[in-house]
């Protein structure tokens, strides 16, 4: 051991400083609240003028100013379904914001066109484009096409949610409102995993803030099969593929949450879900050639220990 538990180097203070920041602002309880929305109702053609019919779409929805060259007031992407006659229809005003502001968005200013860029696979790869005028909301239209203002009830997400394949442990939001955050996995990915890459000081996995960094970092610079990374390399859950091994502070906002994780993990009556141990867990954060950083989910402290030595692993991801 190169450092005693209790003592936390410069290096490393201000991952910890920061505890007396991370009050976490975002309620641990479910929050739901009403946006007023455009219904936009269309029928769907492919690109041989065929009805798209029962149809998953990604799709990104813009409001321009005037004509369709003009000035784009709000755009959004979202999901969106054709039913069995080729019909979609999506709320615009509860996507997630690429430009603009929704609350900004005077519906009686215009004129507006609304455009909708159209992935027929469900990507962002947009290959069908649609191109209304907006029309008068309150009567519609007669064409196989209309508007009307609606509301939708938004759940937001919070804290010890289990959504995107794990459970929710940190939330922000960005400039544009959008929410953002990390998921853990539901359980330990290994109890008994060594970090790996003895001998090998690389600057880019001493990053003590982004674990993507690292784990990327790490895979890069050759670890070896059955260690902290390679395990997490190969993990997935509901789909998703793109987990990584947490940096030393991402650690630690899964410590100032792990009662709430706990809490809902282990009282789900499912087997395979785990809440936290209070044992050391690998950081994805390097020290040295011989040694890497732990997070102790015992006490909250931390300190770097000869690589060779196997600790827990616990997989995550953001969206």
């Amino acid at each position: 051991m190169k450092k005693k538990l209790h003592k936390i180097p410069k290096l490393l203070r201000h991952v910890f400083v920061v505890v007396i920041f991370v009050c976490i602002s975002s309620s641990i309880y479910c929050q739901t609240h009403t946006v007023k929305t455009i219904v936009y109702n269309t029928l769907v053609l492919n690109s041989s003028k065929l009805l798209m019919k029962n149809a998953h779409l990604g799709i990104k929805a813009s409001i321009l100013k005037g004509d369709d060259k003009g000035q784009v007031i709000y755009a959004e992407t979202l999901k969106g379904q054709t039913n069995n006659k080729g019909n979609l229809t999506i709320d615009i005003g509860v996507g997630y914001v690429v430009a603009g502001k929704y609350s900004n968005f005077d519906i009686t200013g215009g004129p507006y066109v609304i455009k909708l860029e159209i992935d027929p696979h469900g990507g962002t790869n947009y290959t069908l484009h649609i191109t209304r005028p907006f029309v008068n909301l309150a009567k519609g239209t007669t064409a196989p096409f209309k508007f009307s203002v609606g509301s939708k009830v938004i759940v937001k997400r919070f804290i010890g949610e289990l959504y995107g394949g794990g459970i929710i442990f940190h939330l922000t939001k960005d400039t544009l409102g959008n929410e953002h955050g990390l998921i853990a996995s539901l359980h330990d990915i290994s109890t008994s995993a060594k970090w790996g890459l003895g001998g090998i000081d690389f600057y880019g996995f001493k990053n003590a803030t982004d674990g993507k960094d690292n784990f990327k970092a790490m895979l890069n610079n050759g670890a070896e099969a059955g260690t902290a990374a390679r395990l997490v390399e190969k993990y997935q859950h509901d789909g998703f593929k793109d987990w990584y091994l947490p940096a030393l502070k991402e650690l630690l906002l899964l410590y100032h949450v792990k009662d709430v994780i706990d809490k809902t993990l282990d009282t789900d009556k499912n087997e395979k879900t785990k809440g936290l141990e209070r044992k050391h867990y690998w950081s994805s954060t390097g020290y040295s050639a011989s040694t890497s950083w732990f997070f102790s989910f015992y006490n909250g402290g931390a300190t770097n220990y000869g690589k060779h030595y196997v600790f827990n692993i616990r997989a995550i991801r953001a969206f």
